[in-house]
């Protein structure tokens, strides 16, 4: 019995023995370079219960595959080497209780994290765009080690997923940008779109919907709602959607514009015009309420000239032709009711081009030469 316990003991310190010197023997290949016997090395001793308990051994394990990560030919034989050093250095802190090595380990944390940022943006200009999400990634899980947010790389991973077609991956690193605020209200707009390419249109309406909690004046928001219900047609809950958010919130001309719009697809003349003009109540430059009335009447008015060339025929009775006559009035008012919209339309956006071509065809109409002069230049100088 005493002859087994002296053999377990001497085979306990061969291990022990083992065990520093596999860590003696990774320190000095990689002091020399020779950083592939190094992990070799280091892989052994943290085999051993009595090595894989210090943080040197795990020091010298995160220290080693960071200078891999360094060398090209190297790295892509280690693709995981950065997630070994990240995840060395945090044991290493884990072991170190006294605090000892706090300061080593956390520059060694700051330059796999770099160095993850670098890796990352490699890839992408390669075209990898999932393996550079997993890089950014990793720069942002060790900014959270240190209660820090790297939002670059947070924001970069999104980007990686979304161009690698991982759309699950995107929307969540897009979700965590907003919940720290970070590039809103665009990253809700981003998750849409996602959602709408992937033909997961009820939580894009439901991505929608909580942004605009935070954010109910912000106009790509109402507007990318407003697409998707017009993409499929659904004018109705576009119109009571919008009806119910004016209602609350009656100083938000965006909302009673995206109401007008919807109307006005609906063939609602009368209440898209009282939609803009409420919209005009609150902001009275605002383009996309004056254009969109504008046009409202101005196709009104085409209409009527329309109706009008329709009835012609060689031989009209007076009442025919009084009707006629009727409508190219009614025609020309509409004209004349269009007109200062689109020109305070022009006013804000003097290079919109289907602004200036309605104008000019309204000054033709009611025999304004010198403005219909002034907007075929401007047309001409934009090329139109």
């Amino acid at each position: 019995m005493q002859k087994i316990v002296a053999f377990l003991a001497l085979v306990a310190l061969t291990l022990q023995g083992f065990g520093q010197k596999e860590v003696v023997s990774a320190y000095n290949a990689n002091k020399e370079g020779d950083f592939a016997s190094a992990a070799t090395y280091i892989e052994q001793a943290i085999q051993n219960p009595k090595a894989n308990v210090k943080n040197k051994t795990w020091r010298y394990r995160g220290e080693i595959y960071l200078n891999i990560s360094k060398d090209t030919v190297l790295f892509a034989a280690y693709p995981d080497a950065l997630t070994k050093s990240k995840d060395s250095y945090m044991k290493a802190k884990e072991l170190d209780t006294k605090g000892s090595y706090a300061q080593e380990c956390q520059v060694g944390l700051g330059q796999v994290q770099m160095a993850a940022s670098n890796a990352g943006i490699g890839q992408y200009n390669t075209g990898d765009f999932g393996k550079a999400g997993g890089f950014f990634d990793l720069a942002a899980e060790i900014a959270l080690a240190f209660d820090a947010v790297d939002t670059m790389a947070l924001y970069n991973s999104a980007l990686c997923y979304e161009k690698s077609g991982d759309v699950d991956l995107a929307v969540a690193r897009y979700q965590s940008c907003a919940d720290i605020e970070y590039q809103v209200p665009n990253v809700f707009l981003f998750i849409s779109n996602l959602y709408r390419e992937s033909s997961r249109e009820a939580e894009a309406l439901a991505t929608l919907a909580e942004a605009r909690k935070s954010y109910p004046r912000e106009q790509s928001l109402i507007i990318e709602e407003l697409n998707i219900y017009l993409t499929n047609e659904e004018f109705d809950k576009a119109k009571e959607n919008l009806a119910l958010a004016a209602e609350q919130d009656p100083t938000n001309e965006i909302l009673w514009f995206s109401l007008g719009s919807v109307l006005d697809n609906l063939g609602n003349a009368e209440e898209a015009i009282d939609a803009y003009l409420k919209a005009l109540e609150v902001k009275s430059d605002y383009f996309d309420a004056n254009y969109n009335l504008g046009a409202l009447y101005f196709n009104q008015a085409v209409q009527g000239i329309n109706e009008a060339n329709d009835m012609w025929k060689p031989r009209m009775t007076k009442a025919e032709s009084d009707q006629q006559k009727t409508l190219e009035e009614d025609a020309k008012a509409l004209f004349g009711t269009a007109k200062p919209y689109l020109e305070t339309a022009h006013a804000t956006d003097p290079d919109d081009s289907q602004t200036m071509r309605s104008l000019k065809d309204i000054y033709a109409r009611t025999g304004e030469d010198d403005k219909w002069t002034e907007m075929s230049a401007k047309l001409k100088a934009l090329g139109q």
